[in-house]
């Protein structure tokens, strides 16, 4: 039998290399989603370089490539969202679900008692406007009897748990100049998992319902949550008075 020439013998590998290329990316994107979901259990932020390192063993050029698809099968199958995070100059990323709110009844009791320290806490902070030196959440906190010193009877470690809403990135913590003052002061915002997973309208609308007033007495977070204009409100508040 004669022998294939070289050309031939090479035409011949690139031709196998061709076919199981897309064997090898479907099992590599495969490698990907399950690192990222396996990496994603706690709700800490993910550095790309180590899905790449557990995955695609180190090749960063690879994970461009294929991070689309990846993306698409987390959102078709998972029904999750992969976010950029800035995280100390690092690059990373938060899986974030793109389902809604379960309900309280739907969660456990560690969970339940977790999860309503957290919404009481962003809802403090959005009828702040948004953003709150970190001393004035524990005022207000106090308030409602818990202490960043002492367990709470229902919320636990209440510290403990902040600190773990900040690293689930539900809340950011950052270093801002105030008018006056030569320190830097230590604010609190929504952070990228509560902005992509956390309702802003029903968070409000449970506020409004504690504090027994009506959503359009809060003309800033009812324009952000209703999608309304200033003129809206204001045409909103003469068609009330008329009545």
């Amino acid at each position: 039998m004669p022998r294939p020439s070289q050309s031939q013998s090479q035409r011949s590998a690139v031709d196998r290399n061709s076919s199981t290329q897309p064997m090898d990316e479907s099992h590599l994107i495969r490698n990907m989603v399950k690192t990222i979901l396996n990496l994603s259990i706690h709700k800490f932020p993910i550095k790309r370089s180590e899905i790449s390192s557990i995955a695609l063993k180190g090749d960063t050029r690879l994970y461009n490539r294929l991070i689309t698809e990846v993306e698409n099968i987390l959102s078709e199958i998972y029904g999750y969202q992969l976010v950029e995070v800035d995280s100390k100059g690092q690059k990373t990323v938060i899986l974030c679900s793109t389902f809604g709110t379960s309900s309280f009844t739907e969660l456990n009791e560690n969970y339940r008692r977790k999860y309503t320290l957290l919404f009481v806490i962003l809802g403090y902070i959005f009828m702040k406007n948004g953003t709150i030196p970190e001393r004035l959440l524990w005022e207000f906190l106090h308030t409602i009897g818990v202490d960043e010193q002492h367990e709470h009877s229902y919320f636990g470690d209440a510290k403990k748990l902040l600190e773990l809403f900040i690293k689930q990135a539900y809340i950011m913590r950052f270093k801002q100049s105030m008018e006056g003052m030569n320190e830097e002061s230590v604010f609190l915002s929504w952070g990228v998992r509560a902005n992509h997973e956390v309702s802003k309208r029903e968070i409000f609308e449970s506020m409004c319902r504690l504090m027994n007033r009506k959503p359009s007495d809060f003309k800033t977070q009812y324009i952000e949550t209703q999608g309304l204009t200033d003129e809206s409100i204001d045409d909103e508040h003469e068609s009330e008075e008329l009545e």
